[in-house]
């Protein structure tokens, strides 16, 4: 048995899948074993993953010409996966060498962590970077019991730098079919609920950005999800945070239908009925603040050397 499996989730990713490997292929840590599920690609990721079956990489494929989804292509490869911990990294993201090693050292040999995560950065094709996580851009990356912050604060670990233990993830469940776009959400909010999380506070991660991602394509589609996981742990997060939660999502909703042709009406009464117009007007103000005090103060991983 491995100590971790790496898994690879595809679909049509041949334009940046090499880089992705080359970063797993990269790893100081060696003790893990490599899984690309393709789900149902048309381009040449087929033909790119190939080039490192030699190096170890098992690939394992959706039956058929329709795609599973995320949320189902990412319980397949759990279910074939062996090692006792789980990293995910998605075709267009990037390890840096030590990730694997720097949270496995974290994870240590505590029964009581189910969730390990590092600190990621995204970065644009014009060579920018910034923290993926916002929240926590100018101080230490929040462990322990992250169940209701992983709501308060929605969701600011990133799946291509976690690192989940095998057994919490078959606690939780398989991921329901009404998640097709969030699993990751799932995954969190389950481990988080029972388990301890640990955090690297080193940059493990790179988080490509660009227009073709399905975040950037499937925003009401999301929010709809994240709704539905609210729903679901309602009773445990106490009335007043779930009400709160659902109007800020319900809000992000409207807007993404605001600027939808043949959605605007429908975007208007969602914002009417269930979401916050307060919290629609504190967004500029937010973004305005977060720029001033990047323009003032250097992110905790340049301020504290993180980089790994």
């Amino acid at each position: 048995m491995p100590m971790v499996t790496v898994i690879v989730n595809a679909h049509n990713g041949g334009r940046t899948l090499a880089q992705t490997l080359d970063s797993v292929c990269a790893q100081t840590f060696t003790d893990y074993e490599f899984i690309l599920w393709d789900d149902a690609s048309r381009d040449d990721t087929l033909a790119v993953a190939a080039r490192y079956v030699p190096k170890g990489l098992r690939i394992l494929r959706t039956a058929g010409e329709a795609p599973l989804g995320l949320g189902a292509a990412r319980q397949a490869a759990i279910d074939a996966a062996q090692g006792r911990w789980i990293a995910f990294i998605d075709q267009d993201d990037l390890w840096l060498p030590q990730a694997l090693s720097l949270m496995v050292t974290r994870a240590g040999s505590d029964e009581r962590v189910g969730m390990v995560y590092g600190r990621t950065l995204r970065f644009w094709p014009d060579g920018r970077e910034r923290d993926f996580d916002h929240a926590h851009e100018h101080g230490p990356l929040p462990e322990g019991d992250l169940f209701l912050r992983l709501f308060e604060e929605s969701c600011f670990i990133c799946i291509s730098g976690v690192l989940l233990r095998r057994d919490a993830l078959q606690q939780v469940g398989p991921v329901p079919p009404q998640v097709r776009i969030v699993p990751d959400y799932y995954f969190f909010l389950g481990i988080a609920r029972r388990w301890e999380v640990r955090a690297v506070q080193q940059v493990t991660c790179r988080y490509r950005m660009h227009a073709t991602s399905m975040t950037q394509g499937s925003r009401g589609k999301m929010q709809a999800e994240i709704l539905w996981l609210i729903e679901r742990w309602a009773s445990e997060i106490g009335p007043a945070l779930a009400r709160r939660r659902q109007q800020v999502h319900a809000t992000v909703w409207a807007v993404d239908e605001l600027f939808r042709p043949g959605q605007r009406r429908q975007g208007l009464r969602r914002l009417w009925r269930e979401g916050s117009t307060g919290f629609l007007l504190s967004r500029p103000v937010a973004w305005m603040m977060r720029a001033v005090r990047r323009r003032l103060f250097a992110p905790a991983w340049k301020q504290h050397g993180l980089a790994a």
